[in-house]
């Protein structure tokens, strides 16, 4: 594999981030308060009670909405029932209503009380929450700005706008917003992750780094921490800081075979060949047997294309040792087959036919084995045993096409240029290639120059 190519694939196994609400934000002390002191009262931009009437009354059921909200919200209903009852009375309902998950009902209670006071500050800020859980993050938007604009400036309004414009992929104002949270309430760390990730959005690695040198060196054990620092690392193409980093996870008891494998691809990139081959050992180990041998064999494949025969052959030796008495009959032919690749890269060829050889014992119909072979054999001037092998392939669908130009290939080779026609245009319904398309026309033009 191309270096080019590696480091797209690294880049792609950056740490996904999820766009929308923080994990446990909902459960933070911090938005709880939030939330829970809006039953207060600000005169100058919240409205009043109806009369001293509707006052006494919400004093006395303000009493029990904690310990009884059921009770509190019937009585709320009944008040707001009343001609001329105030806004604060639908608001005090729909907050209730919202802190007993039932959304719907909350939201139609709020919007009652803007309609009643449209510069309800309060109101606006909790229908934004309300929007930010269900995902409506547009609508939230709208909402957070009227709250701010009334002068609600704390810093749970503002980590929660962010939410919001990271919802939209707006990461620019979703930076703005968190580093704003972050002034007001340095203490909720949500808002430092939450423009972390706003950060990374914007591939602004080197301050990301530097943020999260910061919060490890506070948080030496957290291996997500550790994680996003690679990713940045990988994203600014520093592939060695994030494969130490890799290693530090996997210290840590962290890291998973995924990313096991990424660490093997990181070395094989930085030509550490061995070591690679060392990391997808890890791997396989990490995911286990029941795992399957795909991963490891894709790796050894890619250490092949390195020429990195040795490193290969350890790979897979090790593979087969630690799932010898576990692997299904699949499992075993693919690691032949990869053994028999190794042998020939190395000109080890009868030993690879040998491999190939078995494969096709325990599988008949393992094209790509059979193909392998047949060339084995027209490399040895066996044409007869080759033009068996590649027949045998061209009848499994999906090496049909390969097989049939293997075999014009071996027949053009002997002079038989009449009998490798018919192949070339079968294999060209099959697959078209521009190469195979070329190669018969050039056949066809030299066999009417012979006429």
């Amino acid at each position: 594999m191309k270096p080019a190519l590696f480091l797209l694939a690294l880049t792609l196994s950056l740490p996904a981030l999820a766009v929308g609400p923080l994990p446990n934000l909902w459960d933070n002390p911090v938005f709880q308060k939030h939330l829970l002191g809006s039953f207060g009262i600000n005169s100058e931009i919240e409205p009043g009670y109806r009369d001293d009437n509707e006052s006494a009354d919400y004093e006395q059921i303000a009493k029990i909405m904690q310990n009884e909200p059921e009770e509190a919200m019937k009585a709320l209903q009944t008040l707001s029932k009343i001609a001329g009852a105030s806004a604060r009375i639908d608001f005090a309902l729909g907050n209730l209503l919202f802190q007993r998950d039932r959304r719907t009902e909350a939201e139609a209670w709020f919007k009652r009380a803007l309609e009643k006071f449209p510069n309800y500050r309060q109101a606006h800020n909790n229908l934004a929450i309300l929007y930010v859980q269900a995902a409506k993050h547009k609508e939230s938007i709208q909402h957070f700005t009227e709250a701010i604009r009334l002068g609600s400036s704390d810093g749970t309004t503002y980590g929660l706008l962010g939410v919001a414009y990271l919802g939209l992929e707006n990461f620019l104002a979703a930076e703005g917003a968190f580093r704003n949270a972050m002034i007001l309430r340095p203490e909720v760390k949500d808002w430092e992750m939450g423009l972390i990730q706003a950060l990374y959005r914007q591939e602004k690695w080197p301050e990301i780094i530097s943020m999260l040198n910061r919060l490890i060196e506070a948080n030496p054990t957290d291996s997500q921490l550790w994680e996003l620092q690679a990713g940045a690392y990988l994203g600014q193409k520093n592939s060695l800081a994030a494969a130490a980093n890799y290693e530090i996870m996997d210290k840590l008891g962290k890291l998973t075979a995924e990313q096991l494998s990424t660490l093997g691809d990181i070395y094989i990139n930085e030509g550490m060949l061995d070591v690679a081959a060392e990391a997808y050992v890890r791997a396989f180990e990490k995911d286990g047997v029941a795992g399957g041998v795909d991963r490891p064999l894709r790796a050894a494949d890619i250490l092949l294309g390195r020429e990195g025969y040795d490193a290969a052959r350890n790979l897979v030796q090790r593979v087969a040792k630690a799932g010898a008495a576990s692997f299904k009959p699949a499992d075993k032919r693919s690691l032949l087959k990869v053994e028999a690749k190794i042998d020939m890269a190395e000109g080890r060829e009868d030993e690879a036919a040998k491999s190939l050889t078995e494969i096709v014992t325990l599988d008949p119909l393992d094209g790509d084995a059979l193909v392998l072979l047949g060339q084995y054999f027209q490399r040895k001037n066996e044409n007869e045993k080759a033009i068996a092998r590649y027949e045998q392939a061209a009848a499994v669908p999906e090496f049909e096409q390969q097989a049939k130009v293997r075999h014009a290939q071996l027949l053009v080779g002997t002079g038989k240029y009449d009998q490798a026609i018919p192949l070339l245009k079968r294999a060209q319904e099959i697959k078209p290639s521009d190469s195979v398309g070329r190669f018969l026309e050039d056949l066809e033009r030299f066999m009417k120059s012979r006429r």
